[in-house]
């Protein structure tokens, strides 16, 4: 009788935790996600059609397995993360179409992330930075792979406006463009953006915080073009969006102690900033520095360039 009761009991609760997770999604043509709970255990039915084919024969295969469902339309299940690669061909064996069926955790504050690095960069809880060398409406993206899912791929980018994408060939970033942008324009609406990736059938998606290109521009590193003595002059990077007077750039300028790091907040001997000239004299008697240059936006709360890291060594005056 008590076995039977468990039986009864084992019968309702798989039942009712089936129930809260049978979600089939098109995420793309010919590709489906199962959401599932991955805290229990789960078994969804995934229909599958192959086209229309009414009156042809229809054998189906996962990967090399062949199935035992026939037909134009089938049912497959899927147990726990166990997706697959499924193609239908004919009775002669030739190949009609297939769908990859994937699995994606349902999204919750302490799911598991598997696939990306959180990023270091920042103190936001971000695992994709995103970067623009300027207000042509280009931006990267990038990413860090954890070490045991260096084989994920990016499967879909989702994103708003007129943007398309491309995956980095390396696989670690992605290239956009806002077709429609214009430099002298201000922006209406943020950019939104999430992208998916898959490791083996398991389907992990990653959204951005919403931004504007403004909030992400970050000029490149500073040419600096002359040095006389203590006094150095720089330009523009070649890549800032043009004329100069309408993108206007602040400098700043750090000089630390010979063979310190442009980053050194210990060793630092003279530092400046908002300054919107392009020459600076360092005023002093030292014989070795570094001299580290900076710029950002001036007009909008931006970030700083990487550091130009210049390094002096004046000789000593001849008596």
């Amino acid at each position: 009788m008590n076995m039977l009761l468990l039986n009864v009991l084992y019968l309702i609760l798989h039942m009712a935790s089936s129930s809260r997770h049978e979600t089939v999604v098109t995420l793309v043509p010919n590709v489906l996600v199962v959401k599932v709970d991955q805290k229990v255990f789960t078994e969804t039915q995934v229909p599958l059609r192959c086209g229309d084919y009414q009156d042809t024969e229809v054998i189906w295969r996962n990967g090399e397995e062949r199935l035992e469902n026939k037909g134009n339309q089938i049912n497959v299940e899927v147990v726990e993360m166990m997706g697959g690669n499924y193609s239908c061909h004919n009775a002669a064996g030739d190949y009609l179409n297939h769908t990859l069926v994937l699995v994606q955790d349902i999204p919750s504050p302490n799911r598991t992330r598997r696939v990306l690095e959180k990023s270091h960069d920042t103190d936001k809880d971000e695992y994709i930075r995103c970067l623009s060398k300027n207000y042509s409406g280009i931006f990267h993206c990038s990413w860090k792979k954890t070490e045991y899912r260096m084989s994920a791929a990016v499967v879909f980018v989702q994103v708003d406006r007129t943007i398309s994408c491309s995956v980095d060939s390396d696989g670690e970033g992605l290239t956009c463009q806002d077709r429609d942008s214009c430099p002298f324009a201000e922006e209406l609406s943020r950019i939104k953006l999430t992208v998916y990736f898959r490791t083996n059938y398991l389907l992990e998606d990653y959204t951005i915080t919403p931004f504007y290109i403004r909030e992400i521009v970050k000029p490149d590193k500073i040419d600096i073009t002359k040095v006389e003595g203590n006094t150095f002059q720089w330009r523009y990077p070649a890549t800032w969006s043009r004329p100069c007077p309408y993108f206007p750039l602040t400098f700043r300028v750090k000089v630390v102690q010979h063979e310190a790091s442009c980053d050194s907040k210990e060793k630092v001997l003279i530092s400046e900033t908002n300054i919107n000239a392009t020459e600076f004299t360092v005023r002093s008697s030292y014989k070795k520095y570094c001299f580290c240059l900076g710029a950002k936006d001036d007009l909008v709360d931006s970030q700083w360039s990487q550091w130009t890291r210049h390094e002096v060594k004046n000789k000593p005056k001849k008596h």
